[in-house]
Formats: structure tokens, sequence, C-alpha cells
């Protein structure tokens, strides 16, 4: 036999080998696990005010002077049948000058819970209007449930007259999991 002939032989012996070797020890590069269950549930998020426009008219300063404030209660009513947190993620004020407010956020009891004035409930944010939130703080709400807000504007001591603003207050919520 002529040596090419053993070298090509001897090539596809090892190229055999080769392949029936990594055939057999493939399943060693396989594994499977059977899960042990669980329950994946779907549910509907929903947070609202009680319509879908809800407007803060009672939040007004006008003829306010300068350090005065106006309080109101905000219904967070969760629609939904899963629980959640939620919280205030921003306060953006429109307007060319919109004057210095500040805000008092606090979760009181019920709407009667939150009086023209004073201090009352927990309070969950004090400070400027413009950017404020309480997404560190964020309230648990059970499914059907809701929870009442007391909000106050203050109009700050440097404000001038004719400077006005609207505030677009953006609310964020997620389900939480039943444990």
């Amino acid at each position: 036999m002529k040596t090419q002939y053993k070298w090509a032989l001897a090539a596809s012996s090892v190229l055999l080998i080769g392949v029936v070797s990594v055939q057999q020890t493939g399943a060693s590069w396989r594994d499977t696990a059977q899960s042990t269950g669980g329950t994946i549930t779907a549910g509907l998020l929903d947070i609202s005010a009680g319509n879908i426009s809800f407007k803060l008219d009672g939040l007004k300063l006008d003829n306010k002077a300068p350090g005065e404030s106006i309080q109101v209660p905000l219904p967070v009513i969760n629609s939904g049948n899963v629980q959640m947190n939620y919280s205030l993620s921003n306060v953006v004020l429109n307007g060319t000058t919109p004057p210095p407010l500040t805000l008092h956020v606090a979760k009181v009891a019920t709407t009667a819970d939150c009086p023209a004035t004073g201090n009352v409930g927990t309070q969950l944010y004090d400070g400027a209007m413009a950017g404020a939130n309480f997404t560190s703080l964020p309230q648990l709400i059970q499914a059907g449930q809701s929870q009442v807000l007391c909000l106050r504007a203050t109009l700050g001591l440097t404000a001038v007259a004719n400077q006005k603003s609207d505030a677009t207050f953006t609310f964020a919520a997620n389900s939480v999991s039943r444990t």
C-alpha cells in the first residue's frame, strides 16, 4: 500500500474517532430541569382620581398674597384588580414666569381630614412645587381601594403681581405582587 493511502486512511480513522467521541460526549453539554411550578397572573393596573380629566380646580391661589396658601384633598383610586405602589413623580409649572410656589403633600384618612388650612396627616413631601416628587416613598394601595392626599400650595414671599402658572402633576404606579 502506498504511503499516501496509509496517511489518508490514518487521517480518516482519526476523523471518524473524533466524530464518534463528540457524539458520545455531547450529552455532557446538555442539562434539563423541571420547574416546581408557579402561577403567572395577569391583572389590570389603573390609577385614577375619579375621572379621566381630573382637574384640581380648588388648588388656585387667585387673589392671594405672598405667603398665603390653599389646601385641597386629592383622591387616589386603585381602580384595577392588582395592588399597586404609586408616587408623585413630577410637578411641572407651566407659564412664562411662574410664581415661586411651595407644595406640601400629606396622606390623610378621608377628604374631611384635609381642611382648608393646617398641617395634617403623614407628610410625603414638603418643598418647591416645581419638580416635586415622593418617588422614594411609594404608597401601597390594595386593589379596589383608595387613599387621600392633602395638597397645600403656598405662594412664595418673592411673588410679584401678574405672575401666573398652571401645574401639571404626574403620578407613577406599578403593580406589586402579593407575598
